[in-house]
Parts: structure tokens; sequence; C-alpha cells
């Protein structure tokens, strides 16, 4: 039998909330994937994409990564990988650095086989890597054949997709008509990346899953943090769940908390403490583990962010966080009739002036991502990277820099 660890979404080098410790969370969640793959004493590992948090690393990120990358190696275990949206650079890329190592493969529309260790029960494994919208609708789905058709074979990918994917989370691609239907064969499996839930289905005969990431990349995400095994024997495929926890590492994936408090006119800071104290006690964690996100609603009295910040860091918190969400209570004595109103909209207003401004298009999107309350402050850098990427290619298509 074959087995193969799927891991997806490591996104090392993140420094979720401005935390070092975080960053060193998400560096641990891989590690701890990788004590799986041993400890199983797989045949090979499948990472499908965002390996990295950004196109930029840390160097000491970057050696950790490969540090934990040896220690498969040092097991006699293949690591292969596709390229994630998060880091992808426009020329070489950080698995092309990477696969030097020995035992690391940048995958590809060809097939690397993987077998166990009798050479029995073979895989072939692709991989296309995350792909430019505006590279979509010309993209070549082609890929090569495999070496025998009684080989199970597996296509990597690193993009949201219908019906795993609900509509409300990003713009999934719909699975049969935007990829199934444009490849030249259908694979036995579709391992995918990007998605951080774990989730699975069976579309048009392919058995199609994302293994969801190895850490909580944000407070919204509720899944748990896992990967799968994938078990090939006697041609057919199955899979098994294995959630990060398991490795056995403490604080692994760390325990997040989201306080809710509500404030009227009459509340003081010590109704932020009691509703902290009071979601903590249900916990089996101790706070000082947790990731504890409180989130400001109700009345705007006089205790501010930094006062909720600085009594979760009295308590010890690992790592603090506070999401102020409400609403400054200031009355506008503005006198409009109904024919003034429209054109006197706050929001209007902003928009007819920044359209009348010379501006790239590039500025206008940044502005209304800025603007959209739909967008988590989390994602407004990595999708203006996308957004940035995706206009120097239509500008400068493959021109080097000093072309540009």
């Amino acid at each position: 039998m074959t087995q193969i660890l799927h891991v997806s979404d490591t996104h090392l080098d993140k420094r979720q909330y401005g935390q070092d410790l975080r960053r060193a969370d998400f560096a641990d969640a891989f590690d701890a994937s990788v004590d799986i793959a041993i400890d199983e004493g797989v045949d090979a590992v499948i990472h499908t994409g965002d390996l990295f948090d950004d196109p930029t690393p840390s160097v000491p990120a970057v050696n950790r990564c490969l540090d934990t990358i040896g220690r498969l190696e040092d097991a006699g275990i293949p690591f292969l990988a596709i390229v994630g949206n998060h880091e992808r650079k426009r020329e070489e890329q950080w698995m092309d650095i990477i696969k030097r190592f020995g035992n690391a493969k940048r995958l590809s529309k060809s097939p690397t086989v993987v077998t166990d260790a009798n050479g029995d029960d073979p895989v072939s494994v692709y991989g296309i890597d995350a792909i430019r919208s505006p590279e979509w609708d010309g993209y070549d789905f082609t890929l090569g054949e495999s070496e025998s058709n009684d080989h199970v074979t597996i296509l990597c990918m690193h993009e949201l997709v219908q019906p795993l994917v609900p509509e409300h989370r990003g713009d999934p691609y719909d699975l049969s008509e935007d990829i199934l239907d444009r490849l030249n064969f259908l694979p036995t499996a579709l391992a995918l990346g990007d998605y951080h839930s774990t989730c699975n289905d069976t579309v048009d005969g392919v058995k199609v899953f994302y293994p969801g990431a190895t850490e909580r990349c944000k407070v919204s995400e509720r899944g748990t943090p896992s990967v799968y095994l994938l078990n090939i024997q006697d041609g057919e495929l199955s899979r098994k769940t294995r959630a990060i926890s398991t490795a056995g590492r403490e604080n692994v994936p760390r325990p997040f908390l989201t306080v809710n408090i509500d404030f009227d006119e009459t509340h003081s800071l010590d109704h932020a403490a009691t509703r902290i104290d009071e979601d903590a006690g249900g916990m089996n964690d101790d706070i000082s583990d947790m990731v504890v996100v409180a989130r400001l609603t109700g009345a705007n009295v006089g205790v501010t962010a930094k006062d909720v910040y600085d009594l979760m860091a009295e308590r010890e918190v690992a790592v603090p966080y506070v999401d102020d969400k409400r609403q400054p209570d200031v009355d506008f004595d503005f006198d409009f009739d109904d024919e003034q109103t429209e054109s006197q909209n706050p929001d209007k207003m902003l928009d007819d002036a920044v359209g009348g401004l010379e501006i790239s298009t590039i500025t206008t999107e940044a502005d209304d991502l800025v603007r959209d309350d739909t967008v988590d402050d989390d994602d407004i850098r990595p999708e203006m990277n996308t957004h940035i990427r995706t206009e120097q290619k239509e500008q400068f298509g493959e021109a080097t820099l000093e072309e540009r």
C-alpha cells in the first residue's frame, strides 16, 4: 500500500496580529505535519500551495522551512509541492530553490511517480501552480500521460472551486466546467489548496478534497487544522483525516478564544474584564497559552481598544488582539431636503470626488478594498498583492525590472 500525506496552506512567516509568537506557531504547525508523516512512514508528502505566506519570506523563515524539509529527507520521504497564490513570484519560485535539496520537487503537468517501498501501488502525481485570473481562460490544462493505465492519478491545484467552496468565499470556479471539462483525462483525485477548511466531495467520478490549513489564519476560521493521509491500494484511493494536534506538540495548533464584549452606556473596563474571565473560564486551556480576540460592540463608552488590550496583557494572554466594531456616537445636524439628500450622501460625495481624480485602476481597486467593510483587515494586503501582480503582468508582460 502506498501512503501519501496531503498538507496545504502552511503560510510560513505569517506574523499574525503583529506577533512573533504567531510566526513561530505557523512554523511549529508545519513541523507537526512532518511529525505525522514520519510517524506514519508515508511514501511521500504533497503540499498544495501557500507554503509561505508572502513572496518575500524572511531568511529565518526560509531556513526553518529547509530544516523541516530536511527532516523528511533524513527519513527518506520525498516532498512534492506546487506554488500557491500567496507565495507566487514572477519568475523563479521558492520551490525552484528548495528543490535543489535531494528530496524536494516542484510538481508539474508531467507525472511524478510514487510507490510503496516494494514498488507496488503506483501513483502518478501532477501539479498545476495557482493560476493568475487574467491567464485562466487561455490556460492549457493538458496533462502528460501516465506511465501506465494501472496508476492512480492525483492532480494537485491551488484554487477555490465549487461545489466545495461557498460562493461568498472569494470567487470560486465551477469544478466541472472550469477544470474537469478542460483536462485531457480525468484524474482519480484532485488534491486542492487555498481553502482553509477540511472538506471533500466526489464530482464527475473524481475524488476532490481540501485538507485545510495547518494553523488558524483568521479569527473567522472555525475548522480543525488538519492534514490528509491518502492510502492507495489495488487501484483504489481512500482518505483519512489527521488533526495537527495529534502530533502531540504543545500549543500546536494554538487555541483561539473569541470574546464578544457588548458595551452599554453604564459599562466600564470592569465589564470587559468580566466578559473575558467568563469566557476564559469555560475553556480547558490556560488563557496564557491562547490567542484571545476581543470584539467590542455597542456603545462607544470611554473604554478604548488599548485599555482592553492592556487588560489582556495584564492577564498574560499569549496573543491579545482587539477588534473594535463600535461606531462613534456623533449627531450630525444636517438639514437635507429630499432633492439634496442623494447628492449630499457622504459615500456618494466621496465616490464622486475619487471619480474626478486621474488615478490608476490599481489605486481605485485599493480604495475599494479599504472601504469595503466585508473584507477583513488581514485580507487587504494579500488581496492588493494579487491585484498588483496582475496589473504588472498586464502592463509589462515578461519585461525585466530594468526594462520597466
